[in-house]
This record gives C-alpha cells, structure tokens and sequence, in this order.
C-alpha cells in the first residue's frame, strides 16, 4: 500500500450502528478497505462533517471528492465512497409476496359472487 498522507486517528473508527460486528465480518469490505476505514475513518468523518481542516494535498482532495468537485482517486476515497454507500444509502428489499398495499388492487376484480355454487 503507498504512502497515504492523511492524518490516521488515534482511536480505530467503528460504526456500531450500521456495522455491528466490523468492517471485516460485515462481508462487505475487503481486507484492505477495512483496514483503511479503521485507520483513518475518524479523520474522514471529520473532514466530510468540516470539523478538521484539510492540511495535506491529499485531505485537500478528499474534501473536493466530497463535495463532489472531483471523482475518487485513492484507495482510501474509494473505500469512504462505498462505506457511505452502504451506511447511509437505502436499503433494498425483496419479498415473495405483494405487499398488503398492493392487494387491495386485486381485491375488486375478485369477489366471492362469482364462485357460487348452488
């Protein structure tokens, strides 16, 4: 892995919330892009939130990516870009069924009237 030049945090990054069991065992995140949000998530988060103030070339890009400025171009942007995905995106669900909204759709076309037996 190259040399990243934004600030690592003291204390890993954790998301109980969205992650409880880690990045790693989530199975959504590589090794690598585990260890990256680990390392260096804290400073990320408060970067993104404007409560760090970008002192390399590197967190001077991460804030443009942010914002939307710029694409990902390290690891480590590419790695918050899923994080946030998955985090703070909607998530999809299936079922087999329609749901209880939907039935009342195919309630009118059907009646009990039809199927009478005499």
């Amino acid at each position: 892995m190259k040399n990243i030049a934004i600030r690592a945090s003291s204390k890993p990054f954790i998301d109980r919330q969205k992650f409880p069991y880690g990045f790693k065992k989530s199975g959504d995140f590589s090794i690598s892009e585990a260890e990256l949000l680990s390392a260096y998530g804290r400073t990320l988060l408060a970067l993104e939130k404007g409560e760090l103030s970008p002192e390399s070339e590197e967190e001077q890009h991460f804030v443009a990516f942010i914002s939307g400025r710029v694409e990902a171009a390290s690891p480590v942007e590419r790695a918050w870009a899923k994080y946030v995905k998955l985090a703070r995106g909607k998530k999809h669900f299936y079922t087999l069924h329609s749901s209880a909204s939907n039935q009342s759709d195919y309630d009118d076309d059907y009646s009990d009237d039809e199927f009478d037996v005499a």
